[in-house]
């Protein structure tokens, strides 16, 4: 009862804030990150039909810009407006031949990224909007850990406060390992909206951000989301933060920011000295003996599953190229087989290719950037590697709660990229 009335008075404050105040469009941006928070936390207006306070925000957000004509700073991307047509045509198709709720749900949810998108292009996104923005990220991503760790700490304790009942998801009894379910959240896959925190502390911490100047409380709060992954026993994000570091390693400019390397090696050697005192690193190294194909059942329960759902969906699109239908897949585990599967594989190749071409034009421009601003670029460059892995291994537009912050760091990283590249021009 008191998370839901939270919840509610969350939901008023924001929309207020977003129709009302002068600057309610870039605050926006930071209500609906800040909504991460609630996972799987829906309003039910009517009957069978739930609303995530996300959806509840974005659509208010997207009112005030139509209804107060609001300055917009950057052009919608073609591929973005293409994609959302190409989801609207196959809705209406869908509601004309075989509508049923699972239709409505699938396409609400993904063309979440158009009202998204739309709404970031109206946020200048200039060094203060950025900050305040990245700043609000990590308040947000951090609660989800702290709230995970404290639920595996004191099970009761949050049981009291969030309703659930205690049923933490044990991996493997003979290993001694619980993998904390994320329950107050809604489900595991919380971990999956941590790993941009990392990339962005490094932005803020080479802008000066106040937020980021005390070196503990830094180190705290990389700690603190890495033991919230490491909790979790996801995998995929496990994959992502080491890709991160690897990055880091071989890509970051030390001239940008001194002794990051250093720092970031440190940093690392703690940590996997702690994980190898656990009995899991087998489960990590199972994570890429799966990409290669070679499943370690001992580790790894469910790959097995997934390359059945994997292996379902290319044989859908085989036979019917064009494809099924919104929500007549199931939860496939990989947006782009998912859609490829739903909507055809000309939509997913279009869908995917979004960021990929993305990412390659930011990384040439990285090369050739003024230390200045490579970090503002690096940022996008790990953004846009967290989305690509995210949208091929993961299922996430299926839900809002994980879709979203999928949706929304796609569009940060394109907003920042234009005002970068129009400071490139003028340098």
């Amino acid at each position: 009862m008191i998370i839901n009335i939270l919840v509610i008075g969350f939901i008023f404050i924001a929309v207020y804030n977003i129709l009302l105040h002068k600057n309610g469009i870039k605050n926006s941006l930071i209500w609906i990150i800040l909504a991460f928070v609630f996972g799987y936390r829906t309003i039910e207006p009517f009957s069978g039909f739930k609303l995530h306070p996300i959806e509840i925000l974005t659509y208010a957000s997207c009112i005030r810009i139509l209804l107060f004509t609001c300055n917009k700073y950057h052009k919608m991307p073609i591929y973005i407006s293409f994609i959302a047509f190409l989801f609207s045509l196959h809705f209406m198709l869908d509601c004309m031949t075989r509508y049923s709720w699972l239709v409505l749900l699938e396409f609400k949810n993904s063309i979440l990224l158009f009202g998204i998108f739309f709404i970031t292009l109206h946020v200048k996104f200039d060094r203060n909007d950025s900050k305040s923005i990245f700043k609000y990220y990590v308040y947000s991503i951090t609660t989800i850990s702290i709230l995970g760790i404290t639920e595996f700490l004191f099970p009761s304790f949050m049981r009291n406060i969030f309703g659930y009942d205690i049923n933490q998801n044990i991996i493997y009894n003979d290993l001694l390992f619980n993998r904390v379910a994320f329950l107050f959240w809604g489900s595991h896959l919380a971990a999956n909206l941590i790993p941009p925190v990392f990339p962005i502390l490094l932005y803020l911490r080479s802008e000066n951000s106040n937020f980021t100047k005390n070196k503990i409380f830094l180190t705290f709060c990389i700690f603190i989301n890495l033991f919230a992954i490491y909790l979790s026993g996801n995998r995929i994000s496990w994959l992502i933060i080491t890709i991160y570091f690897i990055l880091i390693l071989f890509m970051y400019r030390s001239q940008v920011l001194p002794f990051i390397k250093t720092y970031a090696i440190i940093v690392v050697i703690g940590f996997v000295i702690y994980i190898y005192s656990q009995p899991v690193q087998g489960r990590y190294i199972s994570t890429f003996l799966a990409l290669s194909g070679n499943i370690d059942r001992k580790y790894d329960s469910s790959s097995a599953a997934r390359m059945d759902r994997a292996n379902t969906a290319i044989r859908s699109i085989k036979n019917r190229p064009m494809g099924t239908g919104w929500g007549s897949q199931g939860w496939v585990h990989s947006d782009f087989l998912q859609l490829g599967a739903s909507l055809g594989i000309f939509t997913a190749l279009i869908f995917i290719m979004g960021p990929i071409l993305l990412l390659l034009n930011i990384y040439r421009m990285y090369n050739k950037a003024p230390p200045v601003l490579q970090t503002g670029l690096f940022l996008c460059i790990s953004f846009l590697i967290y989305i690509i892995i995210s949208l091929l291994l993961n299922g996430n537009i299926l839900k809002v709660q994980t879709g979203a912050p999928i949706f929304v760091t796609w569009a940060i990283s394109y907003t920042l990229y234009m005002r970068l590249d129009s400071l490139m021009l003028k340098i």
